[in-house]
């Protein structure tokens, strides 16, 4: 693992009010690195997390109903976004019905890894927003995957290739 202090900002993005595209996101973390360990040791044992309709439709593109995977949610909104359509329902132990043990190899897998819902994708990464068409990105430093020698740079390229797919 890299030393590079930790801290939860990570960045502050801007919206463009009319098409809600990123017009400028302003980094706190330089050097911040990312690559999933495939560990499933915080982010898919806690539950299944919030869906977008994108996410509903491309696990759907992939033989699920939405009956099979969907827990619909009371409330259309989940910290002020309200994209977010329902949650991945859990498994008793409060695992995300996705997540499955591969016992050859010892790890973890999402069997829905190429079309994992954005928050999973983000992960571990949050959004808070400030306002309307402000956000800031959070980072849940528990993660394995942070600051790894291999892992992506964490900048404006990684960060909306996510996050234009939540916003």
């Amino acid at each position: 693992m890299l030393n590079v202090n930790l801290n939860e900002n990570i960045a502050e993005v801007a919206l463009h009010p009319k098409t809600k595209r990123i017009m400028k996101m302003a980094f706190h973390q330089k050097h911040l690195r990312f690559k999933c360990q495939r560990c499933a040791t915080f982010c898919c044992k806690l539950g299944g997390p919030k869906l977008t309709e994108r996410d509903i439709e491309r696990i759907k593109q992939v033989g699920y109903s939405a009956e099979d995977f969907l827990e619909p949610l009371s409330n259309r909104e989940f910290k002020g976004l309200p994209v977010m359509r329902g949650s991945l329902k859990n498994r008793e132990d409060g695992s995300c019905i996705f997540l499955k043990f591969d016992e050859e190899k010892d790890i973890h897998k999402c069997s829905i890894y190429n079309v994992r819902p954005t928050l999973c994708r983000l992960y571990p990464f949050e959004i808070e927003k400030a306002s309307p068409y402000f956000f800031v990105l959070k980072l849940i430093p528990c993660c394995r995957g942070l600051n790894v020698q291999r892992g992506k740079m964490v900048n404006e390229k990684f960060v909306a290739k996510y996050l234009l797919n939540v916003t």
